[in-house]
């Protein structure tokens, strides 16, 4: 009976033990919320200001901010969100055009955030967040924009874009399989969500078309010399999205720019070397502080 009781205790007690193992409970759980006319997967983390905002590019989600985003979340809140079309965001059949994207974001910020932001934005979501600074300076305290999209792409790049419902079925076919949407051990997610599987919707196919047809990647090509609020430009000098030549002539064109080219880097840094680039947001914030 003691031994009975005994291994009883010891089971109790490893059991307990195993719940309580860093990494068996995920870091975060994702949330839906409203942006203007659509619900959109957020997850939010840290305290204090300013709000970093980051805005993912085409054909990604919210965990391609995953290999920095604790980092950044213990120096100040952070909120990443899944781009509408993306993720699991919604996904209407249209709507995708820049000022359509901007009004929503616009609106999050009024719902979801308070005080000073500062977006961090990547290819797409890079022009976006510019949009959004030209759009509310009042709330925009400045912007990290990784090789951004707003003064065009790369010639094979423009030619991708206007094979947009070819480039709908090769996204779903082959380049989610390369940018998961779920991770259970870093986000939580209910048993639905994280059986959503984006291959077998048409409704992603359809909006993955749907950007690549109404999103103007040249929207701000004039536009940057208006953009008055600090800018940290980071720029992989091997990029083939959006060419190197391209970020330089957006540095010479913004008012005030830090421009941090990346030697040996492609088009997604933050993912490629993201304890440089967090690095190099951190210094860069430091700085508009002092």
């Amino acid at each position: 009976m003691r031994r009975w009781l005994l291994a009883l205790a010891l089971t109790g007690l490893v059991a307990l033990l195993l719940d309580t193992v860093p990494g068996t409970t995920p870091a975060h759980r994702a949330e839906y919320l409203r942006a203007g006319d659509l619900r959109l997967r957020v997850v939010r983390a840290g305290e204090g200001e300013p709000t970093l905002l980051l805005l993912h590019g085409y054909g990604e989600s919210l965990l391609a901010w995953q290999p920095m985003f604790d980092r950044l979340a213990r120096r100040t809140r952070v909120i990443a969100i899944d781009l509408p079309g993306f993720g699991l965001s919604d996904k209407p059949p249209t709507g995708y055009s820049l000022a359509r994207m901007t009004d929503r974001f616009a609106d999050f910020l009024d719902r979801w955030t308070r005080g000073p932001v500062i977006v961090v934005g990547h290819s797409l979501g890079g022009e976006i967040a510019a949009a959004l600074a030209l759009r509310r300076p009042d709330r925009i305290r400045g912007l990290v924009l990784l090789s951004p999209a707003g003064a065009g792409l790369t010639p094979a790049a423009d030619s991708v874009q206007k094979a947009a419902d070819v480039m709908g079925w090769l996204h779903v076919a082959s380049g989610i399989l390369l940018l998961p949407i779920h991770d259970p051990a870093w986000l939580g997610e209910s048993d639905s969500a994280l059986a959503y599987e984006p291959t077998t919707e048409s409704a992603y196919r359809t909006a993955a078309a749907a950007v690549l047809r109404e999103f103007d990647f040249a929207a701000l090509r004039d536009s940057f010399p208006r953009i008055r609020q600090p800018v940290l430009l980071l720029w992989g000098r091997q990029d083939p999205t959006v060419p190197f030549a391209t970020g330089e002539r957006i540095a010479a064109a913004l008012p005030a720019v830090t421009f941090v080219p990346l030697d040996q880097t492609l088009h997604r840094p933050h993912q490629s070397d993201p304890d440089r680039v967090a690095a190099e947001i951190e210094q860069w914030m430091a700085g508009l502080t002092r």
